[in-house]
Parts: structure tokens; sequence; C-alpha cells
């Protein structure tokens, strides 16, 4: 029985770290795309004042 236990136990770790890593890589790719779109803000800002002159 305790053998089973300490299987079933590793299978919960593999999940946590499936899921850990899983969200990291969401997270860094949220943190992407809000860079990227803050930089097109710029851009867009930029190109609008330049249009105004």
């Amino acid at each position: 029985m305790a053998k089973k236990r300490k299987s079933d136990a590793s299978r919960l770790d593999e999940v946590d770290r499936t899921m850990y890593s899983t969200f990291c890589s969401a997270a860094n790719s949220l943190s992407q795309i809000y860079t990227q779109a803050m930089s097109q803000q710029k851009l867009a800002f930029q190109a609008g004042e330049r249009h105004a002159l």
C-alpha cells in the first residue's frame, strides 16, 4: 500500500509540475502580448501626433 501511495504522490507531483509549467508559459505569453500592445499603442500615438502637425 505504501508503494501505491508513493506512486500516486509522484503522479500528483508530475501533474503539479505540468500545471505550473503551463501556467508559467501562459503568463509569459500574456506578458509578451501586453508589451507588444503597449509598444504598438506608443507607435500609434506618435503617428497620430505627426499626422496632427
